[in-house]
């Protein structure tokens, strides 16, 4: 049977759709659910087929690959901060269970912790018992006998973190066991989604492209520049410093930790920087000697750098029609918050979609 829903992209928002989608429609109709396709120009791998192999990497655009992927909440008052509040939440809820039942998925419940020298107006505001990640995160809002120097407001709760490339590959494991398919195949415009039916049908098509093959002019590039190393850590911390910048730890399950990182808007240069690495390598010992004390201490494993798709105004999530008979769902743009996001993001595409195939009947 040609495909019915065809989703373009293999990120993370791309993978959790197709998934997403697949349980709701067996849910539904077991034996009748309609096709899912993801057709993609690159698919996620484990690490260990490319870590020592550089000619087999992903590439800095496929930027799911190169993600930190901790849980960080952004309190704010806005209706898109509202909105991706929501989503998080949504999120954080199916990646406990991820966690509690599947561990081989590469993902980890632990504490968080927040330090910042700076804080805005919308953290001041949080009091210890606030809903901050999501049910029964246990947040508490930090003494200042527990605070570093420099640091004005600090915070702790209950989180996650998770390997991005392991839990990306279970997830299309998972998929192709529930009956999905893939092509690989890089497309040169969205439109041609809609050719790939062998009897002319029309398929619904998701888009989960990132950058929208660069036809959206609010679509803007973040290069992010991270480091693994070996060293283990049990907890998330991010410390923000006055200027803007940041430098967190994000333990990775299976591999070591994250350390980061940089937010280079507009910056595509897609290999790392010898001085970067130095740099965010130095300011992790001085900011957390607790981790690693000496430079000498580090082992590290891969220097990361990923080109972020994000979108100024948020995440497009929206229905188009393009053409007679061909709809289009549009989920792209998350920026850096693609995997905190993703859950609740499929969730809302997939009543999208559900709605979609009631209005056929």
């Amino acid at each position: 049977m040609p495909p019915r829903i065809i989703i373009v992209g293999s990120g993370i928002l791309g993978l959790s759709i197709a998934l997403e989608l697949q349980q709701r429609f067996q849910h539904r109709s077991p034996k009748s659910h309609p096709s899912i396709t993801i057709i993609s120009a690159e698919l996620p791998s484990q690490p260990s087929e490319w870590i020592d192999d550089p000619q087999r990497r992903p590439s800095p655009d496929y930027a799911s690959m190169w993600a930190g992927a901790h849980y960080r909440p952004i309190p704010g008052a806005s209706p898109q901060l509202r909105l991706e509040g929501q989503w998080a939440m949504d999120t954080f809820r199916r990646m406990r269970r991820i966690a509690r039942d599947t561990p081989e998925a590469g993902v980890r419940l632990m504490p968080g912790i927040e330090y910042l020298e700076d804080p805005p107006e919308e953290y001041c505001r949080l009091r210890t018992g606030d809903c901050y990640a999501g049910e029964d995160d246990e947040f508490r809002v930090l003494d200042r006998a527990e605070l570093p120097e420099g640091v004005t407001w600090g915070c702790r709760y209950n989180t996650y973190s998770l390997n991005a490339p392991h839990y990306s590959r279970w997830l299309l494991d998972q998929f192709l066991a529930g009956g999905g398919r893939i092509l690989h195949r890089k497309l040169a415009r969205l439109e041609e989604a809609f050719t790939l039916s062998e009897d002319g049908s029309l398929p619904l098509v998701i888009n989960c492209t990132g950058r929208n093959f660069d036809q959206d002019d609010k679509m803007r590039i973040i290069r992010g520049q991270t480091l693994l190393v070996r060293n283990k850590f049990d907890k998330t911390i991010t410390r923000q410093n006055r200027d803007g910048s940041w430098i967190f730890l994000i333990p990775r399950p299976f591999a070591g930790t994250i350390i980061g990182g940089t937010k280079e808007p507009g910056d595509m240069e897609m290999k790392p920087r010898i001085e970067t690495r130095r740099k965010l390598l130095e300011d992790c010992v001085r900011a957390f000697p607790e981790f690693v004390a000496r430079l000498e201490d580090f082992e590290v494993v891969l220097d990361n750098v990923g080109r972020r798709p994000w979108r100024d105004g948020g995440v497009r999530l929206e229905k188009e029609r393009i053409g007679e008979g061909k709809t289009v769902i549009h989920a792209y743009g998350a920026g850096g918050r693609g995997y905190e996001l993703s859950w609740g993001i499929a969730q809302e595409v997939a009543d999208l979609v559900l709605a979609s195939e009631r209005s056929k009947l």
